[in-house]
């Protein structure tokens, strides 16, 4: 099985559905072509010109393309793939090292292949290369190496085959099955230079303790080597099935909700790819900022919410590589998010959110995510990059008379300045309400 999900491939010679109904004639090659239009011509001559001996040797010439095509139809190729990616998350424009490996488990030897490895564009040029001889259960080690400056979850495969046979008269195309995964991360912006007001995450006065607020297993955690074991907690055991211990006198910890909008269409307008890359990478660098920091941060996208499990908080990697994977959606989706945004929002939280411009309505929904006390902050990009930054001003306007901290992005706006003018607003230093 390929690393990250991929799945191993059995061809059996045959090509693709929409091939199967190709002239016989096409699965020739040009040398093929010429024996056969050769043969031909020659057994008309002979038999015009009544010289037997001369159609005898057309038919000879017109059989043996004929023949090789025959026995190459009934020729059941049996291959197997398996790609090994490492490693299989990495930081957009860094190299990966991926291992192909070919296996023949069927019965008879393989001839030789010319193989192309399908890959993403973004990945690059594919690699190209001769899959020698192999006898019965050997396989065939291949390597090579790509990297994209695309974030995104890129396909590896499936390897497609060209098999000929020894006289070069017939070409077949054949697809080995399988894949395998490569996630690259978004882009990441440093923001250490910019410190929210009251720190990060400061939810109120007071920090909350996420024990007081009914999180599943927030008490608890599994065991590791060195705990105590009078600190195990039986009932939790039980449960769970795992050896569970108690976290007592657990320091107070203070929360985040990082939310991302990520509407395919905003009015029926669609959301620019620009627009939305950028939130991406907003998301992204506030995310490895905030949780470095040590807040327990939740990330809400695609009508779900993402928060660390078995008392754990939610990890750097963690969220990006669900930031490395987002994608536009449809609206009622984002709806869901900011409903599940303000239920982990409820009990006190700081409020990020990357969104575009909005309708009113939507703009009293996002505002309603900060609960009471606590403060939000947004950053307010265009719907696409040809908008008009006058329907985010107005969203932006609707945040701020809400309690927000809210910055319209512009064209030429760095990460850096937004997220330092978002932290520098009225709205983070004491103004909430």
């Amino acid at each position: 099985m390929s690393a990250l999900g991929g799945r191993s491939g059995i061809v059996r010679g045959s090509t693709a559905p929409r091939r199967r109904r190709r002239r016989l004639t096409d699965a020739l090659t040009l040398r093929g072509r010429c024996f056969l239009a050769a043969g031909v011509a020659l057994m008309v001559c002979g038999l015009l010109l009544g010289f037997r001996d001369i159609t005898r040797i057309g038919f000879l010439v017109a059989g043996l393309p004929l023949l090789m095509l025959l026995l190459a139809r009934r020729q059941r190729l049996s291959m197997r793939t398996t790609r090994t990616v490492t490693p299989s998350i990495v930081p957009i424009d860094q190299w990966s090292d991926v291992n192909l490996r070919v296996e023949n488990p069927g019965p008879a030897t393989t001839p030789i292949l010319m193989a192309e490895e399908q890959l993403d564009y973004a990945l690059g040029d594919r690699p190209r290369f001769v899959v020698p001889r192999m006898a019965p259960g050997a396989e065939h080690l291949i390597n090579y190496r790509v990297r994209s400056t695309v974030r995104g979850r890129h396909h590896l495969g499936p390897l497609g085959l060209r098999v000929k046979d020894p006289f070069d008269m017939t070409l077949r195309l054949a697809v080995v099955r399988g894949t395998g995964e490569l996630i690259v991360l978004p882009r990441i912006v440093s923001l250490s230079g910019t410190t929210v007001a009251g720190g990060l995450g400061n939810e109120g006065t007071i920090p909350h303790m996420i024990a007081l607020h009914g999180e599943d297993d927030v008490s608890v955690r599994e065991h590791r080597e060195g705990d105590d074991l009078r600190r195990i907690h039986w009932p939790a055991t039980a449960r769970t099935g795992d050896l569970m211990v108690r976290q007592e006198d657990r320091p107070a910890t203070r929360r985040i909700v990082l939310l991302l909008d990520d509407r395919a269409t905003v009015e029926r307008a669609p959301r620019g790819t620009a627009s939305f890359e950028w939130a991406v990478t907003a998301a992204a660098s506030i995310a490895n900022e905030v949780i470095g920091s040590g807040t327990n941060t939740f990330l809400a996208l695609g009508g779900e919410i993402r928060s660390g499990h078995g008392g754990e908080h939610l990890r750097v990697e963690e969220a990006l590589t669900e930031l490395a994977v987002a994608e536009l959606r449809e609206p009622v989706q984002f709806v869901t998010t900011m409903a599940l945004a303000a239920d982990a929002a409820a009990s006190g939280a700081l409020c990020i959110a990357v969104v575009a411009a909005m309708a009113e309505r939507d703009t009293e929904r996002l505002a309603r995510v900060r609960s009471p006390g606590s403060p939000g902050m947004a950053l307010v990009l265009p719907v696409s990059d040809s908008d008009d930054p006058v329907a985010a001003s107005a969203t932006a306007t609707g945040l701020r008379e809400r309690g927000w901290s809210a910055v319209v992005i512009t064209p030429g706006t760095s990460l850096v300045d937004a997220w330092a003018a978002a932290a520098a607003s009225p709205a983070l230093q004491g103004g909430r309400r």
